[in-house]
């Protein structure tokens, strides 16, 4: 086994059981879905960072080529995947049944859009640091809105820009992961 191969291992696991706190919360909200005042910016942000997760594991492949490993580059590559699993579960109440998701979302708002902030700021700064690449690249352009677009939403609780920042949002991080991994492909 190759140095890569172990510690994507552990990266696989925490995207794993982010992954599987989003679809057992999933769940957990259909189970109840009688009881429940849904939320449409909740059901966008739970997609979000399902997409997330998934644009993490994916780009990790990319890595296989890194020339050598140390412990820093280790603990920056489990960054984002960690602060991704923290927002999931944060996500989802511990007792669904009779939960406004609106109010729900905006009590945990605050903590969320940080650790989205941290994601992205360790996601972009992980390679230039490990691996000496440079800062400003193209799998980097989504850093910019990403982080903008955060502390925005960390800052207010007005429900408006919240309809119009998270869907938006949605929209940077899918387009960054389908363009570049078009472009780098």
């Amino acid at each position: 086994m190759q140095l890569f191969e172990f510690l994507m291992v552990l990266v696989s696991i925490i995207v794993g059981l982010g992954i599987a706190t989003l679809l057992t919360g999933i769940a957990s909200l259909i189970r109840v879905r009688g009881s429940i005042r849904p939320y449409w910016v909740h059901t966008v942000l739970v997609a979000l960072v399902f997409l997330a997760h998934a644009q993490v594991w994916w780009e990790s492949w990319g890595l296989s080529r890194a020339p050598e490993w140390s412990f820093l580059g280790l603990l920056m590559m489990l960054g984002t995947p960690v602060c991704l699993f923290l927002i999931s579960q944060l996500l989802f109440p511990e007792s669904s049944s009779g939960v406004d998701l609106a109010e729900y979302y905006f009590q945990n708002s605050r903590i969320i859009w940080l650790l989205g902030a941290g994601a992205a700021i360790i996601g972009t700064l992980f390679r230039p640091v490990a691996f000496g690449t440079p800062l400003w690249e193209v799998g980097n352009l989504a850093t910019v809105p990403t982080l903008l677009i955060c502390f925005v939403l960390a800052s207010t609780q007005s429900r408006r820009v919240h309809a119009l920042l998270v869907p938006g949002l949605f929209v940077v991080i899918f387009l960054d992961t389908v363009l570049v991994t078009a472009i780098l492909a």
